[in-house]
């Protein structure tokens, strides 16, 4: 009995214990922990207490192991579930709602007439006032709920004032341009200020794209572009303060790209001045380059900031070529700030970022060279050569939606030079071009291989790029063929070549080919081989390219169904694990070899080479040597669809002999040819009587 109360009184404690664990670390979370966890005086107490039992349980069986403290971890932050993010995200929905139903209700006023324009302008800017102080009045309450349901309110006051400023001066005219200059500088001022004071990236965004309308009602003004300049510089700079203070990336981007989509739509409006615009987009560029190196962090989210910054300073080079004017300086200022920042950074072991700017710094070089204008043909290469590097970067980075970007942009500049630009002449920098965008593309592929990629990127990397590679060169082979060889439609040069690359992909390693690329060769050399049987006009070097090609075909299809028939090394290696009928493809491979055989001999008398009575003669021996092969390898082995088509054949060949040959034939060329068809046939029919042996 005392033993098992012995037990229970333990049982307690070390339940007591865990209790007391659980409640120290409850309280040591909430403290600042640094160089190691320092005891409090509840883990001493558990310590004392320990002692104390051990000292009176002398007995080795109720000897109870010591609690070992354990450093507490830092609880996770909490993320939020899809639920609370669309909670969260109403207010804002509902408060562009809001504004919408107000612009919609004064236009409706103003049909009615309703209110004079004065009224309608004072009542929108009652609202906006409304909508601050019931924003300030809830913020009191310091509840979660209310401070997102005031930043939406801040906001909605915000867009309305800048939009009834705008109504009033441009629409109504019942406010003067400069008072209405006055009220939206206020408004943008409020909107810095409720940005820094209330951290939301948000709202950040929302007051920056808004602030960004006012360079059109400038312009509209017709104040002088250096004003309008200065203004969106400004601007983009009081945000920075924002965006350092809260780290909020996102809204940099958005504030970047819309100061420079603003900066060319007021250049287009009057082009001039083109020096100060040069200089803002320096300047912008170079602000951005100082902001994301100051608020960058290596997160999970690094690859597509690293990609932003790379994209968003891509298309600033892209827009400066939109002012021709002195271009030039504009892209060696960049190189130079892009080569600095590189250098700097360099010092810090970011070699990533190195990455990024310095392949910045070489665009703006390539961008200077075309800008300089030195030759109308250097942009062909250029272009495409930038395009490659900004995706080689994306794969080294591992950015997403860089690569996306830059491989559409590399495709459709691959389209254009394909419908645009020819091989001719042979010594040209279009051609040159050609040859560059196919080592691109194996650069990529070689790279891409190199990396270790997802398991669907994979797929599409080793199965479906080898086939894009090869479509590519092949568009190439074609356009070449016909500049330089067949003349006359048919691409003989090409099909010689797309037998090379099919037997070569036969011989290749599936990691390098892929598994479907193959088969792509087959179908088009099955294609190409149904092109070869009938009779082509052809002249010149033509009319021996035709020949030779139809002879290679024929050749190689025997190749293979030898190879197949003998178990050979392709049977073994690549066919032997399809499921295949090997005696209905054997059938087809030799009803092919036959057909092209036929176009080979149809040819010869289209081209007058050979006497018709001769090919006549040689198809019927044709047929027979056809039958003869076909029996043979059906007594091989037992292949029924083969031995089929034999009989057949044999049928054909007989009837051919009997009704056409000997009415056509003189007797000389009719002696010779019962004598061959004799000697084949007694073969024939040997090799069947030792079968059935």
């Amino acid at each position: 009995m005392d033993q098992e109360t012995e037990k229970r009184i333990a049982r307690l404690e070390e339940e007591v214990r865990a209790l007391r664990f659980e409640l120290n670390e409850l309280k040591q979370n909430k403290q600042v922990i640094e160089n190691g966890t320092s005891e409090n005086h509840l883990v001493k107490l558990n310590k004392a207490a320990a002692q104390e039992r051990g000292d009176k349980q002398e007995s080795p069986k109720t000897i109870l192991k010591p609690v070992v403290q354990e450093k507490p971890e830092t609880p996770p932050k909490k993320s939020r579930s899809f639920e609370e993010m669309v909670v969260w995200a109403l207010p804002k929905i509902f408060m562009l709602i809001l504004v919408l139903g107000v612009l919609w209700g004064l236009k409706l006023i103003s049909d009615y007439g309703l209110f004079s324009n004065t009224i309608k302008i004072i009542l929108a800017y009652f609202l906006s006032i409304g909508l601050i102080i019931t924003a300030t009045l809830m913020e009191k309450r310091k509840q979660d709920s209310s401070q997102v349901l005031t930043v939406a309110l801040y906001g909605g006051s915000f867009m309305i004032g800048i939009l009834t400023t705008a109504a009033g001066a441009i629409l109504y005219e019942v406010i003067g341009l400069y008072v209405a200059l006055f009220i939206a500088i206020l408004y943008i001022a409020y909107g810095i200020i409720i940005s820094y004071f209330k951290k939301n990236e948000v709202l950040s965004v929302f007051i920056i794209f808004t602030s960004l309308l006012l360079p059109y009602l400038l312009e509209y003004m017709e104040f002088n572009n250096v004003k309008i300049l200065l203004y969106v510089l400004l601007l983009f700079g009081a945000m920075q303060w924002v965006f350092i203070k809260h780290r909020q990336r996102v809204a940099l981007y958005v504030a970047y790209f819309f100061s420079i989509i603003a900066l060319q739509i007021i250049y287009s409006l009057n082009e001039q001045g083109e020096g100060y615009y040069f200089i803002s987009y320096v300047i912008l560029n170079a602000v951005l380059l100082a902001v994301w190196l100051k608020i960058f962090e290596a997160g999970k989210f690094r690859a597509l900031h690293e990609g932003m910054l790379f994209s968003l300073s891509g298309l600033t080079l892209l827009l400066i070529h939109f002012i021709p004017e002195d271009s030039f300086i504009a892209f060696i200022v960049l190189a130079i700030i892009y080569g600095s920042f590189a250098f700097y950074i360099h010092k810090r072991e970011e070699k990533r970022i190195v990455d990024v700017i310095g392949t910045l710094a070489l665009l703006a070089f390539f961008n200077m060279l075309l800008a300089l204008e030195l030759s109308p043909e250097l942009g062909n290469i250029l272009l495409p050569l930038s395009t490659f590097i900004g995706i080689m970067l994306a794969v080294r980075l591992g950015a997403m939606l860089m690569k996306i970007t830059y491989s559409l942009l590399f495709m459709i500049l691959i389209l254009g030079h394909i419908l645009i630009n020819d091989v001719e002449p042979f010594w040209s920098v279009e051609h040159l071009n050609y040859l560059l965008i196919l080592i691109y593309l194996v650069v990529i592929f070689a790279y891409v291989k190199g990396k270790s990629i997802a398991k669907s990127a994979f797929t599409f990397v080793n199965d479906f790029y080898p086939i894009i590679i090869v479509l590519y060169f092949f568009i190439y082979i074609v356009k070449f063929d016909g500049t330089y060889f067949s003349e006359y439609g048919f691409p003989y040069f090409s099909c010689l070549v797309l037998v090379i690359v099919m037997l070569g992909s036969f011989f290749l390693p599936e990691r390098i080919v892929g598994r479907i690329l193959r088969y792509v060769l087959i179908v088009t050399f099955g294609i190409v081989t149904l092109n070869l049987l009938p009779t082509h006009y052809v002249d010149g070097m033509e009319i021996w390219l035709n020949l030779i090609v139809r002879i290679v075909y024929a050749c190689v299809i025997i190749g293979i169904l030898s190879d197949v028939y003998e178990e050979g090394y392709l049977y073994n290696k690549w066919i032997r694990g399809l499921k295949i009928n090997i005696d209905g493809l054997l059938m087809l491979g030799i009803l092919g070899t036959m057909f092209v055989i036929y176009g080979v001999l149809n040819q010869l008398i289209y081209d007058g080479y050979i006497d018709y009575i001769a090919i006549v003669a040689t198809k019927t021996i044709l047929l027979f040597v056809t039958a003869t092969i076909s029996l043979w390898m059906s007594t091989k082995r037992k292949l029924k669809i083969v031995r089929v088509l034999g009989y057949t054949i044999l049928g054909v060949a007989i009837c051919k002999l009997i009704f056409i040959d000997l009415g056509n034939l003189s007797l000389l060329v009719r002696a010779l040819l019962f004598i061959a068809v004799g000697g084949i046939g007694l073969l024939l029919s040997n090799q069947l009587l030792k079968s059935k042996k």
